[in-house]
Formats: C-alpha cells, sequence, structure tokens
C-alpha cells in the first residue's frame, strides 16, 4: 500500500472516529442510539451550533487550542483521541492482515470496541446491541475459515490465529475451526460468568460476561485465553494505580470493558512477540 493510499485511510478513519464519538456521546440506556443523529453537534459548555470548519477531525481541536471558539471552555480530550484511534484502525489493520475479508470484519470490530469503550466509560454498560455485532462478526469469521479451509496449518503457515506457531500446540483437534471457536465463547463466558457468580455482580457486570463470549466468538481458542489474561493483568495494575494515588478505593469498580478490548487489541498485533518474550524470559521455549 503506498503513503498516499494509507494517508486517505486514515483521514477516512478520522471522519468515522468522528462519527463514533457522536455515537458513544449520545447513547442512553433509555433510548438507544436513537437520539444519535438528531440535532447538529454543539458545544457541550455553552451548547452554540458548531460550524462545519469547528467539526473538521483532529484539526479543528488542534486549531482552537482545545477550547470552544464561542466560550472558551474546554473541549475533552477524548475527541482528537477516538478520531486518531479509528483513523489507526483503518491504517494498521489492513497492514497487519493485507486485503480480504478477514480485514473488512476486524475493522468493524475495533470500531465497535472504542464504541463499546466510549459507552463503558462514560456510563459503566455495554450496549446488547455491540455484543451482538461483535457476536456476528465473529460468527462470518468463521464462516470463512470454515468456508475457505483458511484456518489452522495451511501450507506451513499458521492460520486464524495472531499467537503464530505457538498456537499449534493449543489448537483443538486437528485443528477443527467449529471446536476453537466453541471453545473460546466458553472460555469466555464460563471465566466471565463464575466471576460475576462470584461476586454476585458486584465486581463485575453481566453486560463484561456476554462481551467476553462474543470477544470468544470472534478471536476463538486460544487467542481468547491470552487476550482475557491480559486484561486481567492491566486492569489490575490500573485499578492499583488508582488506589495508590487515592483516586479509587479497594471496594471500588471500574468499568472492565475497555480492559477486554485492549487484551484483544495487544493479541492481535501483538499476540506472538507477547507469548515470545514470556517463554523466552523463563527459558521454556
Amino acid at each position: 500500500m503506498g503513503n498516499t493510499f494509507l494517508l486517505l485511510l486514515f483521514v477516512f478513519g478520522a471522519l468515522v472516529g468522528s462519527f463514533i464519538n457522536v455515537l458513544g456521546l449520545r447513547y442512553s440506556e433509555k433510548k438507544g442510539f436513537k437520539l444519535a443523529l438528531r440535532g447538529r453537534s454543539k458545544c457541550p459548555k455553552c451548547n452554540k451550533k458548531l460550524r462545519w470548519y469547528e467539526l473538521i477531525p483532529i484539526l479543528s481541536f488542534f486549531m482552537q487550542g482545545g477550547r470552544c471558539r464561542k466560550c472558551r471552555g474546554r473541549i475533552s480530550w477524548q475527541y482528537p483521541i477516538v478520531e486518531i484511534l479509528s483513523g489507526l484502525v483503518f491504517v494498521l489493520v489492513p497492514l497487519k492482515l493485507g486485503q480480504g475479508v478477514p480485514t473488512t470484519l476486524w475493522v468493524l470490530a475495533f470500531l465497535a470496541f472504542i464504541l463499546i469503550s466510549i459507552i463503558d466509560l462514560r456510563l459503566r454498560v455495554i450496549p446488547d446491541k455491540l455484543i451482538a455485532f461483535i457476536a456476528l462478526l465473529g460468527l462470518l469469521l468463521f464462516g470463512f475459515y470454515k468456508i475457505t479451509g483458511e484456518f489452522g496449518l495451511v501450507g506451513g503457515t499458521v492460520k486464524g490465529s495472531f499467537l503464530g506457531s505457538f498456537a499449534v500446540g493449543f489448537w483443538l483437534g486437528s485443528p477443527t475451526v467449529f471446536l476453537n471457536y466453541a471453545a473460546g465463547i466458553l472460555f469466555g463466558l464460563i471465566i466471565f460468568g463464575a466471576l460475576y457468580a462470584i461476586g454476585k455482580g458486584k465486581t463485575m457486570g453481566f453486560g463484561d460476561v456476554k462481551f467476553a463470549g462474543a470477544v470468544g466468538s470472534l478471536m476463538g481458542w486460544p487467542d481468547t485465553v491470552l487476550a482475557l489474561m491480559l486484561a486481567f493483568i492491566t486492569g489490575a495494575i490500573w485499578g492499583v494505580a488508582l488506589i495508590l494515588n487515592k483516586k479509587k478505593k479497594m471496594k471500588d469498580s471500574v468499568p472492565f470493558g475497555p480492559f477486554i478490548v485492549l487484551g484483544v487489541t495487544l493479541v492481535f498485533f501483538f499476540g506472538y512477540d507477547i507469548l515470545n518474550g514470556y517463554f523466552a524470559a523463563f527459558g521454556i521455549y
């Protein structure tokens, strides 16, 4: 892919990210996304309706110094961050996977992940529609691998896993696509379901349980295991940091959806490198 094409992908992704911000900030538990497309964008401080040149992704934020042009109120860093992340999704996923069906499905998945993170951080809820969307993408990816046979060891190359050669020793069956994707779903549902039951819904929401199962349908086995382990590790580190800085207490909870997203992201881009580094550190592999 040429640099010009990648730049165009990034710009388009940033535009999509601007729309994701609208969806995430206007979503409500009662009305869902029904109000997301109603009315023009406006400053959350003074309610001034924004002109087109105040809505240019990324650029408008920095050109205005991160402030509203009228009231000079500060604009949240969420806007450029989400736009940049969305732009990177459109660039980095194709660079990772190349062209094809899996690339399209994973781009859609990461966009949904960004939206889930925004909503979970704001309202501490993960919408069922987004969970169902992730599960649907997983079903389509499973169907692609089933039809094309691009799963397992194909011509000496590992297909269908981001763990590279490490996945070979953990795959179920020959490997069988159905078994490995079913195992990914069950692992997510059982582990998170057990934690939900033990904590009686106080340490983890049921939305996290459903989200973990949807992630399992998208990543399969054994990738789901590493992704959820990394979610727990990064979540624990963040929780301890908040407690040490006296921003949270031991009994307080934090939205876990973003950490599941982070775990999936780490496995997608660095799964093999993470395991390689871990095993090398302990002289196992």
